[in-house]
């Protein structure tokens, strides 16, 4: 069973049991567990095991996440429902990519498990990022997105963000091509 801490609720949305919280220390495990699960059911079906277990354990390890979670420019927030956690956002301070310009942070990862699909956790999820980007007085939210994940695609675009770039991400054998976007905020 997952343990998480008894950090405060950030977000409660009163028409479900979702909320969110910041994440600690304590929660690098979860997050882990949740990172490693949603990237394995996403592209297990494009990739090898052998590449998908090679990116999982240097990618998703706990020791990895509880480093990340005390850099003061990386910030967690858990999606939880009756205090089970179902998803996370992971966003980067000050991180940039070519043809951005002025304050920038990137929402790299925002990972909901499968089950919880078609739920409000990814909007909540989305919401606390563009409103911590606001908060701290960012000009830009940006993310990558593998362009044939039509699912996220779709989820960010109805979200406001717009394509401004390309870039490749290997993943073992496999090279990707991945959709930049961009919200001006």
């Amino acid at each position: 069973m997952l343990y998480l801490s008894d950090a405060h609720a950030l977000v409660m949305n009163t028409s479900t049991s979702f909320h969110l919280k910041k994440a600690t220390i304590t929660d690098a495990t979860v997050l882990a567990d949740i990172g490693a699960a949603t990237f394995y059911n996403t592209f297990r079906p494009h990739n090898s095991e052998e590449d998908m277990q090679l990116y999982i354990n240097k990618t998703y390890l706990p020791a990895i996440v509880a480093q990340h979670l005390t850099n003061p420019n990386i910030h967690y927030y858990l999606c939880l429902e009756n205090q089970q956690p179902v998803g996370y956002i992971k966003l980067i301070h000050n991180n940039t990519f070519d043809g951005l310009s002025g304050r920038t942070i990137e929402l790299e990862k925002i990972y909901v498990l499968h089950h919880y699909f078609g739920t409000n956790a990814g909007k909540l999820l989305m919401e606390q990022a563009i409103t911590h980007s606001k908060t701290y007085d960012f000009n830009t939210l940006f993310l990558g997105v593998w362009k044939e994940n039509e699912r996220a695609v779709k989820f960010y675009e109805k979200n406001a963000f717009r394509v401004f770039a390309h870039r490749t991400f290997q993943l073992g054998q496999r090279l990707c091509e991945d959709y930049m976007m961009r919200l001006d905020l």
